[in-house]
C-alpha cells in the first residue's frame, strides 16, 4: 500500500453540455451529479469548493469584470475525522457546514450561491467557474483492508521515504481512510476538479493510492466501473494516464 507522489492516476474527460440545459444551475447540477457518479462506493466528499464569476445576464457568457465580492465558497462536514485538516483551496473562503454532504446538501447550496446576487452590475448574473474536492473518506477495497491493523484503527502506508500509520475508521464490514492528514496535503486518496466555461465542462480525478492506480490492484475494477459511469453520462474520457 503506498501513497503515490509521482505515478498518480489521472482520468480525465469533457463534455458539452446538451442545449437544453443553458444556464448556470443546470451546469452546476452536471457537475454535482458527475461528482456523485464518481464517488459511488469509492469515496465520500469531506468538502466541496466553488468559485463564483460573473455572467452575461442575458447570454450567458462569463465576464472578466466584474468579479464577484466573495468569489470563493466551501461546503464542509460540521464533523471530520479529527487527523484530517480540511484544505483552504482558495484565500479567503466563505465557509458553510452541513451535517452531511450528499448530492442533496450540494446541490441545495450550490443553488444558494447562484440566487444570491453576488454580481450586482446591471446586466450581470451569478454563475460558476470550477469546482474542487480535495478532502474525502475513501473506502479501502476489501483485500486492502485485511491489512488493518487488530486493533482495527491504523494501516501501515508507505509515503515517500517513510511509513505512515495512517487512521482507519470501521463503519459496518468496511473500513474507510480520510485525507488529506494534518500537514500532509499529498494524503488525500482522491481529487476531483470540475472546470465549466459556458457549459464546456471538463474534468480531471486523480487517484493517490496504489490500490486504485495499479492494473492489478484491489481498488482498480472500482475505478474502471466509475470511468464508465462516467461516458454513459455522456463525458467523452481520455485514455487513462
Amino acid at each position: 500500500m503506498r501513497i503515490r507522489s509521482r505515478g498518480r492516476g489521472l482520468t480525465s474527460a469533457e463534455i458539452e453540455v446538451p442545449d437544453h440545459v443553458d444556464d448556470e444551475l443546470g451546469y452546476a447540477e452536471i457537475a454535482v451529479d458527475t461528482l456523485f457518479a464518481l464517488a459511488d462506493g469509492l469515496f465520500e466528499p469531506l468538502a466541496v469548493n466553488v468559485a463564483l464569476r460573473c455572467c452575461h445576464a442575458e447570454f450567458g457568457y462569463p465576464l472578466d469584470e466584474p468579479r464577484p465580492a466573495t468569489p470563493f465558497h466551501q461546503l464542509r462536514r460540521a464533523a471530520v475525522p479529527e487527523a484530517v485538516a480540511i484544505p483552504d483551496v482558495w484565500n479567503r473562503l466563505v465557509v458553510s457546514r452541513a451535517a452531511r454532504l450528499d448530492r442533496a446538501a450540494v446541490l441545495g447550496w450550490f443553488a444558494d450561491l447562484l440566487a444570491d446576487p453576488h454580481c450586482s452590475q446591471p446586466g450581470t448574473t451569478t454563475g460558476w467557474s470550477e469546482l474542487i474536492v480535495a478532502a474525502v473518506r475513501a473506502r479501502l477495497p476489501g483485500a486492502t483492508g485485511r491489512g488493518v491493523e487488530p486493533d482495527g484503527d491504523a494501516l501501515s502506508v508507505s509515503e515517500g521515504a517513510g511509513v505512515i500509520r495512517y487512521p482507519v475508521e470501521r463503519i459496518g464490514d468496511d473500513f474507510w481512510v480520510a485525507g488529506p492528514l494534518a500537514g500532509n496535503s499529498d494524503t488525500v486518496p482522491f481529487r476531483v476538479r470540475i472546470v465549466n466555461d459556458a457549459g464546456s465542462m471538463s474534468l480531471e480525478w486523480w487517484q493517490n493510492w496504489s490500490p486504485w492506480i495499479e492494473g492489478d490492484a484491489a481498488g482498480r475494477a472500482d475505478v474502471e466501473a466509475a470511468i464508465r459511469r462516467l461516458s454513459a453520462m455522456g463525458w467523452g474520457v481520455a485514455p487513462q494516464r
